[in-house]
């Protein structure tokens, strides 16, 4: 069924099934009272389009996931032929062809090994505090088990994840839950006073990293950064000097990982 054919006033339906029916993520479900949720029925490159026909530009690139546009036919081709061999099976005690050659493309191109797979960038950040941790653990060193972030910083919403993550909207209800990790002076250059750069606020935010790895390197298990643009904090950059000057204090600093 096309936006062609859909009855009248298809969009007021679908929002009204969706409010009684969905709770949707990120959102204050009573803020859909005064503003409506957009309805769409298909995608067509970088547009979206709602039952009427009426057409949206998905500037967020569908939460910044979606990196070729919707309808892409090679890459419906591929779902496809994928579709028609196997279309899951799970990776605890079988593998198939697919995940061994991403994994070792990804291999190829970052240097690290070993790929685990996790289905969201929450379960993402959740799978890279554990391993970390673990990393210690083996060592003979499981009292390195806190964690540093950037103030402002977003790393998703689940309890592991939200123990990074310093945007209150997220964190502020669920605060009794979460474990209480480092936070560290953000870089973010809206910072610079009069006659400061985006690196003099970078090199300002590193003395606080140093002080904080100096102090605490016996219980910290590594430090996890959004590189070079802060999303959650209103898009805030900063100057890739202060990643360049982290990893190197990562390393000076006796007994702190080397996270890349």
């Amino acid at each position: 069924m096309t936006e062609q054919t859909l009855p009248q006033h298809a969009n007021q339906a679908l929002l009204d099934r969706s409010l009684a029916a969905v709770w949707h993520p990120c959102t204050q479900m009573k803020r859909h009272e005064t503003l409506p949720l957009i309805p769409i029925a298909r995608g067509d490159g970088v547009w979206l389009y709602d039952a009427d026909g009426t057409r949206y530009l998905d500037a967020v690139s569908s939460w910044w996931v979606n990196l070729f546009g919707h309808n892409q036919p090679q890459i419906k081709a591929a779902i496809t032929q994928q579709m028609d061999q196997l279309e899951h099976v799970m990776l605890a005690g079988f593998t198939h062809e697919p995940v061994v050659a991403l994994s070792e493309q990804l291999a190829a191109l970052t240097g690290l090994g070993h790929a685990f797979y996790g289905s969201d960038g929450a379960s993402a950040t959740e799978i890279a505090l554990k391993m970390t941790a673990h990393y210690w653990r083996n060592l003979g060193l499981p009292a390195k088990n806190r964690f540093v972030y950037l103030q402002d910083s977003y790393h998703g919403e689940t309890m592991g994840a939200l123990s990074v993550t310093d945007v209150p909207i997220f964190r502020q209800a669920y605060s009794p839950l979460v474990r209480e990790n480092f936070a560290v002076q953000s870089p973010d250059a809206r910072q610079a006073q009069p006659g400061q750069t985006a690196r003099d606020v970078a090199l300002w935010a590193i003395e606080d990293l140093a002080r904080v790895l100096a102090a605490h390197h016996h219980e910290i298990a590594a430090l996890i950064v959004e590189p070079l643009i802060q999303g959650a904090a209103g898009m805030a950059m900063y100057d890739p000097i202060y990643l360049q000057q982290a990893r190197a204090i990562v390393r000076s600093v006796s007994g702190v990982i080397d996270c890349r």
